[in-house]
């Protein structure tokens, strides 16, 4: 079974309320279903057009299907909720590859 990656691109608009509400927190929840940071922000480079928004954050899931009961956990959503108000972002789920 292929990993699964969640890959979101976001804008900040507030960066204290995104850090108390949403930053500080994740990890732990990323955790929770053995996910892994790959890419969480940094200095990118921009080589054939440009994705919208600054920050590209990549995490890493054993399956898709940790990647989507993290994104589907009630806790997690709440977070969501409370970081919308500071940030615009784009996610997706991606299956790795398999062979």
């Amino acid at each position: 079974m292929p990993k699964g990656y969640v890959v979101a691109n976001v804008r900040i608009d507030d960066p204290d309320g995104y850090k108390i509400s949403y930053q500080d927190h994740v990890g732990s929840l990323v955790a929770k279903y053995q996910g892994t940071f790959l890419v969480r922000g940094g200095y990118k480079t921009d080589l054939e057009n440009a994705f919208p928004y600054d920050r590209l954050v990549i995490i890493e899931f054993p399956t898709r299907q940790d990647a989507e009961d993290w994104y589907n956990d009630p806790e997690y959503q709440q977070l969501v909720t409370d970081a919308n108000p500071f940030i615009e972002r784009t996610v997706v789920i991606i299956d790795g590859c398999t062979g």
